[in-house]
């Protein structure tokens, strides 16, 4: 039985078109197709991961589909674009998505201000009520942080939240992000081959 399995596996394979397995290296800031390069011109084809999120810059001058119980769009000082986020206080904004198991994503990083330069708690959701929360430290100028390192091992990401802090006078309580990123690399397809089949009847 195992052998007519093998068979018809193998019959199936001969007869679809096969997939070309994708090489994808990453160097620096590069992410480049191995196979499209020319080595004499130096052509490539980049491959730009894909950012999960929407409205990561708030470039629609509105929130959605971010959600907050305190946080507003806008113009004043963004980090790049014409908008960014702002809140006063220890509020939260919230971006929910399709799960997205994390062994696919790339990076995931923010811009973030404080004049007072104070703290900013994110958190990384896992369901609904499962996440990790932890600090960054933003400072009186936009610094971009870079906050893969927290990710677990393994599991799907589903959101990401951001806070804004209150206390540490004498100032307000100011907190600005832009460009929030939770960048996904492209999956590569596999070739199948008759080592596979074989592996069937062993």
């Amino acid at each position: 039985m195992k052998f007519v399995t093998a068979l018809l596996l193998l019959a199936l394979l001969l007869a679809a078109p096969m997939a070309q397995a994708e090489r994808i290296a990453q160097s620096g800031s590069f992410t480049v197709d191995l196979d499209s390069i020319d080595r004499e011109s130096g052509d490539v084809v980049l491959v730009t991961p894909l950012n999960i999120l929407q409205n990561p810059g708030f470039e629609t001058g509105e929130l959605p589909p971010w959600t907050t119980n305190n946080w507003s769009v806008t113009d004043a000082d963004a980090a790049s674009g014409d908008y960014c986020a702002e809140d006063f206080g220890n509020y939260w904004i919230r971006q929910d998505f399709d799960a997205i198991d994390v062994s696919g994503i790339n990076s995931i990083t923010l811009w973030a201000m404080q004049p007072e330069a104070a703290i900013s708690a994110v958190d990384l959701f896992y369901s609904e009520t499962d996440f990790d929360e932890f600090l960054i430290f933003p400072v009186a100028d936009w610094s971009l942080f870079d906050v893969t390192a927290e990710l677990r091992a393994a599991g799907s990401l589903v959101a990401i939240r951001v806070f804004g802090y209150s206390g540490g006078p004498p100032g307000p309580d100011h907190t600005l992000i832009d460009d929030i990123a939770i960048d996904a690399q492209p999956v590569a397809a596999y070739e199948a081959t008759w080592g596979a089949v074989k592996s069937l009847y062993r």
